[in-house]
């Protein structure tokens, strides 16, 4: 593989989703016009390709670069270097590593290009990777041909009018199935889209949510069979809590529930309870019929999660929470917690556990939900493009190319090989995985909530802070969060 580069500075990973190409299956009517010799029929159908996953073509013009170098800015995020998911430095005998290097040695190949990756430091609450890419744009240097943000800051740069439409760049084609989109629906208002994903960005895989559950202590207590909840239907936020709170146990009995008692569920203070906004249908912002954006988190439904998951965690204590991730591990793996609430990458880090354990979606808020939905952590990655990007062309052509070839040929092994053969334990998992990537779902408002007064957030504060005081939370961010998003209406042409 071509040149590494890696600036790191100290100071600062679907139906809709990612769905499979559908065969072409058009019916011809006994009426259709047909050769009068059958054996010419018979010969042009035995010439037809069949369209797989695999074949299905791009149709990129065929260009020749001479060699010239595809930038990425991509970034360093709690200790995590972005750059190894979009470049290996060598091939290693790993499934989803060699399937990356082969992927991208085959973009240079095929358009005689050289790849260049430029790494900083972006976390959350840091400043100075948002600051440095903006200082670049706008001083022209023209440094980058693509940029892979961190998705839950990069929506701050949008109203400093900096990012080009991705509908206006040449070659791409956001209908494919590379690209997510849920996402892109999402994310475009009033006809722009600055920031989608796809299957370029395997930080969207590892970053999905998902519950995963104790197969010994679903047996021990007499458990129902999880996976028939979810078929069903009958898997809710009232049923989950039902079996939470049979489960926990305060084990030593002294009144004090620590991380040596039993628990029904285990989760995080931040992204996975953000998760249930998702997974309740719970939008922070709705999309309007006339293509704008209007503020949505206050209602009578959101006020009864509130309650409702407060109740859980602090009244009936089923749910065991925790700021430091590696105590929310330890009880799960000495089998102190029937579920665990969490992402892809870290139940890959599972697969060692001595205890079986199953994978389900998020539970619904009712069964009057259609559908079971889950998102994405929102340390995945986002597109933009410069303003003073040097050629949108070039730019279309590659990056296409390479979600294309990311759909063909990564993103088969790292949910066929990863997620079904290692980390999966069971037939029944890989279909719930299933069922949580054909509704992988975001929402604009919960993405854009640094930019927005926090709004994304306030759910999460009041189950933090046992509070179910939503509507005077919302009440005294609405009004400045309106302008704030009024202000990035504007850079979407809405005035």
């Amino acid at each position: 593989m071509k040149k590494l580069i890696s600036l790191l500075l100290a100071s600062l990973l679907l139906t809709q989703v990612f769905v499979s190409c559908a065969e072409n299956t058009e019916e011809v009517s006994p009426d259709s016009n047909v050769p009068a010799d059958p054996s010419a029929a018979i010969s042009e159908t035995e010439e037809e390709t069949e369209i797989t996953r695999e074949n299905i073509p791009d149709n990129l013009p065929e260009k020749n670069f001479d060699g010239r170098t595809f930038t990425l800015l991509t970034r360093e995020t709690d200790g995590i270097y972005y750059g190894d998911k979009f470049m290996p430095e060598e091939l290693n005998g790993e499934g989803v590593n060699d399937a990356l290097y082969e992927r991208n040695t085959k973009i240079e190949e095929r358009f005689s290009v050289d790849f260049a990756y430029v790494s900083k430091n972006s976390t959350w609450g840091n400043a100075q990777w948002n600051n440095e890419m903006t200082n670049s744009i706008m001083a022209g240097d023209g440094a980058y041909d693509l940029i892979a943000a961190y998705a839950a800051t990069v929506s701050e740069n949008i109203s400093k009018n900096i990012f080009l439409n991705w509908r206006d760049i040449p070659n791409i084609d956001l209908t494919q199935p590379w690209w997510s989109q849920r996402a892109i629906d999402a994310l475009t208002v009033n006809g722009r889209s600055y920031l989608i994903t796809g299957d370029y960005a395997l930080s969207l895989w590892d970053n999905m949510f998902a519950f995963i559950f104790n197969k010994k202590l679903a047996a021990d207590f007499g458990v129902e069979n999880m996976y028939d909840l979810v078929r069903s239907g009958e898997w809710t936020l009232d049923k989950m809590s039902e079996i939470t709170s049979a489960v926990s146990i305060d084990i030593d009995g002294n009144g004090q529930w620590t991380m040596d008692d039993m628990y029904g569920l285990a989760t995080d203070w931040a992204t996975s309870i953000d998760t249930y906004q998702i997974a309740f249908d719970m939008p922070v912002v709705s999309h309007t019929a006339d293509g704008g954006l209007e503020l949505a988190l206050s209602s009578e439904k959101a006020v009864s999660i509130v309650e409702k998951l407060n109740n859980l965690y602090h009244t009936t204590h089923g749910a065991y929470t925790d700021s430091v991730a590696s105590n929310i591990d330890t009880i799960y793996r000495a089998d102190r917690a029937l579920m665990y609430a969490t992402y892809f990458e870290k139940i890959t880090a599972l697969r060692d556990m001595e205890s079986d354990f199953g994978i389900l979606p998020y539970p619904k808020y009712d069964t009057a939900q259609e559908n079971y939905s889950s998102t994405s952590r929102d340390n995945f990655d986002l597109f933009v493009v410069p303003i003073d990007v040097k050629d949108t062309e070039f730019t279309g052509i590659i990056t296409e190319a390479l979600c294309a070839e990311s759909y063909r040929s990564v993103v088969p092994k790292y949910y066929d090989v990863v997620l079904k053969s290692k980390t999966s334990r069971d037939e029944e998992s890989a279909e719930m995985i299933d069922i949580i990537r054909d509704n992988l779902t975001f929402d604009i408002g919960y993405l854009c909530s640094s930019s927005l007064s926090g709004i994304g957030h306030i759910f999460v504060g009041l189950i933090r802070d046992n509070s179910n005081d939503l509507v005077s939370k919302f009440a005294a961010v609405e009004k400045p969060a309106g302008k704030l998003l009024e202000k990035m209406l504007v850079s979407y042409g809405i005035e």
